[in-house]
């Protein structure tokens, strides 16, 4: 694909900071992302897989780090 020539991207900053854009698509992977763990430890309890129950956890688990580490420290 090419762009035209003189053209700057709108999400991007040419200091190397973050956009508000991207923070809140960082912010909304992340809520797909524990909504989803949620789901895999709820079906896996339920239908007693254990593969899906561990996968389930360790999502929870890795949002709760992201969580604490980015928001709260």
């Amino acid at each position: 694909m090419r762009y035209r020539e003189g053209v700057e991207l709108a999400p991007y900053s040419t200091d190397g900071t973050h956009t508000r854009l991207t923070d809140d698509f960082v912010a909304l992977t992340v809520w797909m992302t524990f909504f989803i763990g949620v789901l895999f430890t709820v079906v896996g309890f339920r239908a007693r897989q254990r593969w899906l129950l561990f996968w389930g956890v360790l999502t929870l688990i890795a949002c709760g780090w992201y969580w604490t580490y980015f928001h709260l420290l």
